[in-house]
């Protein structure tokens, strides 16, 4: 038994389907690896599993929390698609740029789909998208 103090040791595999899509979840000690099929689906039903329990959706505080509660664990969580890396949350992250779009450091974003999925991370995106066209704009112009 461990005590309030001592590092968590998972280990297990769980496989289930969501929305006819293959998710697998693997634990090794404090590592937690999730690799859904479609990661766009598995978070938009994440988001609407966690709406329906509270009858609000989860915004990016919500994200912090989680993401702190993993730190305080001692777990590092990761969410990947059968391609490629899509987000790590939890102890050992610190990225600036999940500060920014998701509103915690212990989020790093590696792929859209996370970004997209909050609410403001769809503004950032837009926002982005435009600066960027704005930017290509004046340096064809400059040519």
């Amino acid at each position: 038994m461990t005590g309030p103090h001592d590092p968590l040791h998972l280990s297990g595999e769980l496989s289930l389907d969501v929305d006819g899509s293959g998710v697998q979840v693997h634990a090794d000690g404090a590592d937690v690896r999730i690799v859904a099929e479609d990661v766009g689906a598995f978070v938009a039903r994440l988001r609407e599993a966690a709406t329906a329990r509270t009858g609000t959706a989860p915004g990016r505080r919500d994200v912090g929390v989680l993401a702190d509660a993993l730190a305080a664990a001692g777990i590092t969580a990761h969410l990947q698609s059968p391609s490629r890396q899509v987000a790590a949350a939890g102890a050992g992250v610190d990225s600036p740029a999940g500060g920014l779009l998701l509103g915690t450091r212990r989020v790093q974003p590696r792929a859209a789909v996370v970004v997209i999925a909050a609410d403001r991370g769809r503004r950032v995106l837009a926002a982005l998208a435009v600066a960027a066209a704005l930017v290509l704009a004046l340096a064809r112009r400059r040519r």
